[in-house]
C-alpha cells in the first residue's frame, strides 16, 4: 500500500495513528509530500491532490481519512477499532472530524494575507471549536476506537 501524507495535517496524522495501532506500518510505502506544491506524483495517484490518500495493494484509490481510516481497520492485525455500538462510535466520530475541520480551516485562513482574511468565518470556525469541546467525553478504560483516534488527533492539533 501507498500512503501520500504530510506531517502537519491532522487528517494525515489520523490515518497515521491507525496504521500504528494495526500494525500495518511495514506494509506502507510512505510517500511524505506538500500537497499546496502540486506534486505531480500526489496527483498521479490522485487527482483531488488531497492528503491523505492511499493506494490499496490491488491499486483502489481511497481518500478522506475515515474511509482509508476504515479501510486499514479491516486489513491491519490488532483489535478492532471499529467495536461498541455503532450509532455511538458514527456521533463521536463525526463530532471530532468536525472539531478537525474547523480547527484546520482557521489554521489555512489564518496563512492568507491579513488584507484577505475572512473574519466572520474564523469567528464562526473557533465558535464551532468553543461549543464543541464541551461535549467530547473522555474514553473509558479500555476503549480505543476511531473516534478516540479523532478525538486524540483533534486535541493534539488544537
Amino acid at each position: 500500500m501507498k500512503l501520500y501524507f504530510n506531517k502537519t495535517s491532522p487528517y494525515a496524522r489520523k490515518v497515521r495513528m491507525v496504521v500504528h495501532e494495526k500494525r500495518l506500518a511495514d506494509r506502507i510505502q510512505w510517500h511524505e509530500t506538500d500537497p499546496w506544491s502540486d506534486p505531480l506524483d500526489l496527483h498521479d495517484a490522485t487527482p483531488i491532490g488531497k492528503v491523505p490518500a492511499l493506494v490499496t495493494d490491488d491499486g483502489v484509490l481511497v481518500t478522506e481519512s475515515i474511509a482509508i481510516a476504515q479501510h486499514l481497520d479491516q486489513v491491519g492485525d490488532g483489535p478492532s477499532l471499529s467495536g461498541g455500538d455503532p450509532a455511538d462510535l458514527l456521533a463521536r466520530t463525526s463530532l471530532t472530524q468536525g472539531l478537525i475541520d474547523a480547527s484546520f480551516t482557521t489554521v489555512l485562513e489564518a496563512r492568507r494575507p491579513a488584507d484577505l482574511q475572512w473574519r466572520d468565518w474564523t469567528q464562526r470556525q473557533v465558535r464551532a471549536i468553543d461549543r464543541t469541546i464541551p461535549r467530547l467525553v473522555v474514553p473509558p478504560e479500555g476503549r480505543f476506537d476511531l473516534g478516540d483516534v479523532g478525538l486524540a488527533v483533534a486535541l493534539a492539533y488544537l
